[in-house]
Order: C-alpha cells, then structure tokens, then sequence
C-alpha cells in the first residue's frame, strides 16, 4: 500500500502509542480521537490504521473499527521520541507567557519567532496546536490573536459550573446507553493508568486520557449536543490545564474516582453515578484552584 508521508508519519506516532503502553493489545482505536490528538483530519487517520492492519499491527472487525491484535510484539521503546513531539515545550512557554500576561494579545509572526528561538514551520506547528485548542487566531491580514479564553479564576470556575450540569445530566438522559465493549475498554485504560501509567506517561498524555474518560462517558448519552459541548470546554481549559500538570499523585484520587464511576454505570445504578460524577467535578475543581495558585505564586 503506497501512502503519503502524512500518513506514514501517524502511522508511526500510532505504533509509538501501541509500543509504549499507552494503548494496550485488544484495544479499539477510535478514528475521531486519534485525529484530535494528531491534530489533523480523520481522513489519513484512517488510511494509517489500514496500513497498520496489513503491516498485521491491527485488526479490522466488521462494523466495530480496529482493534490492536492481541498477538502483536511491542517493539522497541519510543515512547521518549513520542512525548517529546506530543508535549512541545515551546508551546507549553508560549501558553505559560500568555497566562501570565508577559506578552501582548497581539503578535507578528517574526515576534514570536524571535522570542522563542523557532523557524517558521516549527512555529506554523505551534500556532496550529494554539489553533486547535481555542486559544489563538490568524488576524485579518497579518498576526496572530490571543484569546482570553479558560485565562482567569471566573472563567475556569464558569466552565466546572457548566460541566457540573452537563455531565451529571448526561448521565440521566433516557437515551443513555453505555456497551459493555466500551466499559471493557475504559475499564483497560483506567487500571493502566494506575499500574504503571500515572508514573510513565506524558503530562499531555495523562491529560487526554482524563479528557477521554470524561468525552467517553457523556457520549453514551447519545446526544451529540452533551458530546460536542464537552469537547469544546476541553479544548478551551487545555491552555489553563497545562501549568498545573505536574502533581502526579492527584490523578491517582481521580483515577479511582472514575473507577468508581464507570462501576456504577455498569451495575446500572446511573442516579449515584450523576451524583458521584457532579462531587467529582466539585472536588476537581477545588484542586484546580488550589494548584493554579501554586502555580502563580
């Protein structure tokens, strides 16, 4: 199969994935979520996972999406090279600059460029990451525009007061629906994570995993307005999320509470599960705080 270089380069960043852990053997690999991690359209996503199935990485089941195969040998560990292309350290200061008010809300490109030591298709990866995740714009013309979006204390406790009724409600839509394939899935990534993965993966990495928790769960609903609103928050408080990643040991607490859950959803006891997830919220809310005042002082 002749594939672009597009292609071959998530193709490899997939393999990383499956080779370092972090997507376990059996798993399903979903399309959508893999292209919102690559930041790129579904459409080579898609091409890279066929590719993989005849490389024999993958498994394509009728109607279900790929699979990894459960005889597959993790090769060598790429897992550094992986979190290095994932975390940008370049995007991370720019975030932090913005955060702290130490550069305008509008920019030239040969600014940025200066300041942070970059060429410009390093920083065309950067700005289309900021793109990405809500936070900056092309100007009309010539620049680039910051956004104050999930900047300030009001506005992160305005999106954990909307998350607070979106996600529990979620839960208690008659539609609600949760496979027990899927269960099985986020029940594999959970006790991944706290095995081995808490201490391993990226601060990225253990990010999306929480926002996939959280993406995965509203989406049994089965109403894409929950779904696509979730999403759209997520992508507005990564830029806030990104300077308070460094605890480790809190996301043991909200592991075991996603466990915990996902366990009520499959006993189908789905009023204690919108109550556990609306204390959960509330409790992540208030160590966000905490830790974004750490974080400024």
């Amino acid at each position: 199969m002749k594939i672009s270089a597009l292609t071959e380069r998530i193709s490899q960043k997939v393999m990383g994935l499956i080779d370092a852990g972090d997507i376990t053997l059996g798993s399903h690999l979903s399309v959508p979520k893999l292209a919102e991690i690559f930041d790129v359209s579904r459409s080579p996503v898609r091409e890279a996972l066929v590719y993989l199935e005849q490389k024999g990485v993958l498994q394509q089941k009728p109607n279900r999406g790929f699979f990894v195969k459960d005889d597959y040998t993790p090769q060598a560990d790429t897992k550094q090279e992986l979190s290095e292309e994932l975390d940008l350290p370049e995007y991370y200061q720019l975030a932090e600059d913005w955060l702290r008010d130490e550069i305008e809300s509008e920019v030239t490109e040969l600014f940025l460029m200066k300041r942070y030591n970059l060429t410009k298709s390093q920083l065309s990866t950067v700005l289309a990451r900021g793109i990405s995740e809500g936070w900056v714009e092309r100007k009309q013309g010539y620049g680039w525009r910051f956004l104050p979006v999930a900047k300030t204390k009001t506005a992160l406790e305005q999106i954990f007061s909307f998350r607070m009724v979106i996600e529990p409600m979620a839960i208690l839509e008659p539609t609600f629906n949760a496979p027990q394939e899927k269960i099985n899935e986020i029940r594999r990534e959970l006790e991944m994570l706290l095995e081995s993965g808490i201490e391993r993966l990226s601060p990225t990495q253990l990010q999306l995993a929480g926002y996939r928790f959280h993406e995965t769960i509203i989406a049994f609903s089965n109403n894409p307005f929950f779904e696509i609103s979730l999403r759209n928050v997520n992508r507005m408080r990564r830029l806030m999320d990104y300077r308070i990643m460094d605890d480790r040991n809190r996301y043991y607490a909200e592991v075991k509470d996603h466990m915990r859950i996902l366990a009520l959803i499959e006993s189908g006891q789905r009023i204690e599960a919108s109550y556990t997830m609306k204390q959960h919220l509330s409790v992540a809310l208030d160590n966000k705080k905490m830790r974004r005042i750490s974080a400024e002082s």
